[in-house]
């Protein structure tokens, strides 16, 4: 027996599973546009509920030198605080901050870029960018829950545990 499913029948099927792809999308995208970093952020933040996250455990490569570039930052600010010139960092640096959404985190390993990449502020916000860089010692921060993000879940944010190397040492003294 063969049943034939007429056009309407065939309009709604389509629709039903067109909403149900679309239901998963923001997950897709932040997947398809995060990088290593910022999904092992957002497994640590949102799947494990950490309140404590050391973000040299979640990095798979060197660095000494971890750089936080807030929404909008151009690139020539970029290179500015990297002390590269601009055609140096342009082959380093090729993406932007086009989104309050998002932020260009920057890592180094003696001096060298080893790994740059978009951030979604939805996996843990850092802001307010601070100054200096981290490493792996100092790059501890402890999460709170701030209110809500624009999809109602929780907004997240980053605070570092240690402000830098000098300060704890000084309190050592």
């Amino acid at each position: 027996m063969v049943v034939t499913v007429g056009r309407p029948v065939k309009r709604a099927l389509l629709l039903v599973a067109g909403a149900l792809a679309l239901q998963g999308c923001g997950d897709i995208y932040r997947y398809l546009n995060s990088g290593d970093v910022g999904w092992a952020l957002k497994t640590a933040l949102r799947d494990r509920k950490s309140t404590r996250v050391e973000l040299a455990k979640l990095t798979e490569f060197q660095w000494d030198e971890f750089l936080l570039f807030g929404p909008y930052e151009p690139t020539s600010e970029v290179c500015r605080r990297l002390e590269l010139s601009l055609v140096a960092c342009k082959s380093v640096i090729t993406v932007e901050s086009v989104d309050d959404s998002e932020m260009l985190m920057v890592f180094r390993h003696r001096g060298k870029v080893v790994h740059t990449e978009m951030h979604f502020r939805w996996h843990g916000d850092f802001t307010p960018i601070p100054d200096k860089p981290f490493s792996p010692q100092t790059a501890v921060f402890s999460v709170s829950i701030e209110g809500r993000g624009a999809a109602g879940g929780d907004w997240l944010k980053l605070r570092p545990v240690v402000e830098n190397v000098d300060t704890q040492a000084s309190a050592e003294r």
